[in-house]
């Protein structure tokens, strides 16, 4: 921490009996953009070491441990790439206590899974995954046998809806069945001449404008 000189005023000396000093040495708060690296450099022509502020360090050679969860780097100042070692820091002493487990019981199996029994209980199930989810394949026999019976009385209510019959449904069903009772019959000769007759007029009536227009080119040319 930097030390800073601070001027005590008057009214804070009248109650303190002890200490009378005007001016006392406190700590005083260091901005971070303050703070400098200091590092003990060796000058390679005169051999001679002295302590420099390093202006900038660059961070490389990242390695990330997966024991440990932790991510590592070497610290180097740029163009001498000289590596800046972390400062060492003490091994950190943990203490046992009464309420810790021991090593030996916790490296000890004590659950040995069996086709004999569920591994856990059937209510945990239930807390592990969603019950009414609309992506679950699995479900319990009475919750298969109630969907079932849903479908089945919906089935029931549509059939019951197709056997109702309101009077013009009544009256259009025994119309089909007198005209499926008729059939559908044959043709006599006299219909058939008749029919013939019919389909020559037809014929003669749509012929006659076209040969009259035929008629009058020729008398033209």
């Amino acid at each position: 921490m930097l030390q800073v000189d601070v001027a005590v005023p008057q009214w804070m000396l009248e109650h303190e009996k002890e200490d009378q000093r005007p001016v006392r040495n406190v700590e005083g708060p260091v901005s971070l953009t303050s703070v400098r690296l200091v590092f003990p450099l060796t000058d390679t022509e005169s051999g001679e070491t002295r302590d420099v502020i390093v202006k900038k360090l660059v961070n490389t050679a990242f390695f990330h441990s997966k024991e440990t969860g932790r991510t590592h780097w070497k610290r180097v100042i740029p163009g001498l790439n000289i590596v800046v070692p972390w400062p060492k820091q003490d091994p950190i002493e943990k203490k046992d206590y009464d309420a810790d487990t021991l090593r030996l019981d916790v490296e000890s199996r004590t659950f040995v899974p069996t086709l004999l029994r569920p591994p856990m209980p059937s209510s945990v199930i239930d807390e592990l995954r969603n019950k009414y989810s609309k992506f679950r394949t699995r479900h319990d026999p009475e919750y298969i046998e109630a969907k079932m019976q849903e479908d089945r009385e919906a089935e029931a209510r549509k059939k019951q809806v197709a056997e109702m019959r309101t009077p013009l449904k009544e009256i259009n069903r025994r119309e089909r069945k007198l005209k499926k009772a008729k059939g559908k019959g044959t043709l006599t000769a006299e219909m058939l001449e008749q029919i013939g007759r019919l389909i020559a007029r037809k014929k003669q009536l749509t012929l006659g404008p076209l040969e009259a227009s035929t008629e009058g080119a020729a008398v033209a040319t």
